[in-house]
């Protein structure tokens, strides 16, 4: 697939500045805001990869006390990643839990 590929060839560059590839150093997100055909935004199925997450797992997230867990709470744990200092973006509620940096 065309993502592959984009992946295989961040994998593959070394990053000079910063060490490792620009693989660590980059996040990629696939996604949509739709998950069904109904345009629903339950469930979506959202991709990300690299930015020195440890990957190799899906991962599902229940609601929260009868809520469910806003996609802006990874585009949030995303910034933060960046160095962003934000505790909201957009609708989110916090954080996702379980996304780990890699070693």
């Amino acid at each position: 697939t065309q993502m592959a590929h984009l992946l295989d060839l961040l994998k593959a560059q070394p990053d000079h500045v910063n060490g490792g590839t620009l693989l660590d150093h980059t996040m990629v997100f696939f996604g949509c805001g739709m998950a069904t055909g109904t345009h629903s935004t339950k469930n979506l199925p959202l991709l990300l990869a690299g930015g020195g997450f440890k990957h190799g797992e899906s991962k599902i997230y229940p609601e929260e006390d009868a809520q469910r867990v806003p996609a802006a709470n990874l585009l949030l744990s995303m910034l933060q990643n960046f160095g962003v200092e934000a505790d909201r973006f957009g609708t989110s509620s916090g954080t996702l839990t379980g996304l780990e940096r890699k070693s």
